[in-house]
């Protein structure tokens, strides 16, 4: 089984059982339920702060847009409504704003920005608008032919980036990647300077300020600032995670560091991110966490065994998932048909035909029993 497809099930799992991934900053922290299709909201005392009553739920920055039949509404952290169901605002905020059809000065219909008391706060002028991420949007104007055509601005609404592009594919960490119908990559930083390192024909997302680049099919890295720190060499690799990034070499797995420096050497046969400062390792059937210069810290016994987060990490022992220690000794005994990661305090689990949160003491603070 190779690095990339190990685990995989599980990601699958996760993904399938809760879709409803969280902003890197939130005022309260807040966690995902459902009523059979329906979603909801609870907090990490296991109050219900938004009923699993809504079609769609996204949870934004400062609102969370919540959705039945054509109406959407926003609620505010605690589950107070903020904005009344309407059908004009539809996109979940993201820094404070949200795009909203307006009237211009010629009386068409635009797109512009409001804020959470639906104060325009950009004024409508664009044909397409996505919402902010690390202080700019991409949006896109009309050109002399009715095609649109893409640009970026700042919160002030100025073009960062000019409308000319065919197309700009998702951006963080004040990189932006612009694609062209020749599907040519170029990557441009947050003054609209182009940074692509000359040779590179794809460039990834930004992770912990490392963004990954292609060429040739060989793969390396280069800083936010397009400073290339590890040239295009490897076979593949993953976008940076704890510091640590995977890569491969010669169908072997082993680890760089943000220096480029090959800190683990490349002799696994699977490997998953580092997390808490360690990584879950494998060659043959028996899984092992390592440290960040390759020293096996911890063996398990387990059939499974999953990253740590929050100290903790997932294993299945007898067909059941329960949750060991940075010592390996089991905190929560395996009796779970399904365990997710601990994140913000609280995991995800399913026993039976019940679902919910436990602690870390493995009390439930919420399930849908209630």
């Amino acid at each position: 089984m190779t690095g990339n497809s190990w685990l995989r099930g599980m990601a699958v799992t996760l993904w399938l059982c809760i879709a409803l991934p969280l902003p890197a900053q939130t005022p309260a922290r807040l966690f995902p339920i459902r009523h059979g299709d329906l979603h909801g909201l609870i907090d990490a005392k296991g109050r219900v702060v938004v009923p699993p009553e809504f079609e769609e739920l996204k949870i934004g920055d400062p609102l969370i847009l919540v959705r039945k039949s054509a109406r959407t509404a926003y609620m505010d952290q605690d589950g107070t409504m903020a904005i009344a169901p309407q059908a004009d605002l539809r996109l979940p905020f993201a820094e404070g704003l949200t795009p909203a059809p307006l009237p211009d000065r010629q009386g068409r219909t635009r797109w512009g920005y409001v804020d959470p008391a639906r104060k325009v706060v950009i004024e409508p002028a664009f044909a397409h608008a996505e919402g902010f991420a690390d202080g700019l949007a991409v949006v896109g104007v009309e050109d002399a032919w009715g095609a649109i055509r893409y640009g970026a601005i700042d919160r002030k609404g100025n073009w960062v980036l000019q409308p000319v592009h065919d197309k700009i594919v998702p951006h963080s960490g004040g990189v932006l990647r612009v694609e062209s119908k020749g599907r040519t990559h170029r990557a441009y930083d947050r003054n609209g300077k182009d940074i692509t390192p000359e040779g590179v024909d794809f460039v990834g997302i930004t992770s912990e300020g490392m963004v990954r680049i292609w060429s040739a099919r060989k793969q390396g890295f280069m800083t936010a600032a397009g400073d290339v720190v590890v040239r295009p060499k490897y076979e593949s690799a993953s976008d940076f995670r704890d510091g640590m990034a995977r890569v491969w070499v010669e169908g072997k797995i082993g680890f760089i560091d943000t220096r480029g420096r090959l800190a683990v050497a490349a002799v696994w046969d699977a490997a998953e991110d580092f997390s808490d400062g360690v990584a879950l390792v494998k060659n043959g059937d028996r899984p092992v966490y390592l440290d960040r210069e390759g020293k096996v810290v911890l063996q398990v016994e387990a059939e499974r065994a999953y990253p740590f987060s929050e100290g903790l990490a997932v294993v299945r022992r007898g067909g059941k998932y329960g949750f060991i220690d940075r010592a390996g000794k089991a905190v929560i005994e395996p009796g779970f048909d399904f365990a997710r990661p601990f994140k913000h305090g609280l995991a995800f689990v399913t026993q039976g035909r019940v679902s919910g949160y436990v602690t870390p003491s493995g009390q439930f603070v919420w399930s849908s029993q209630r």
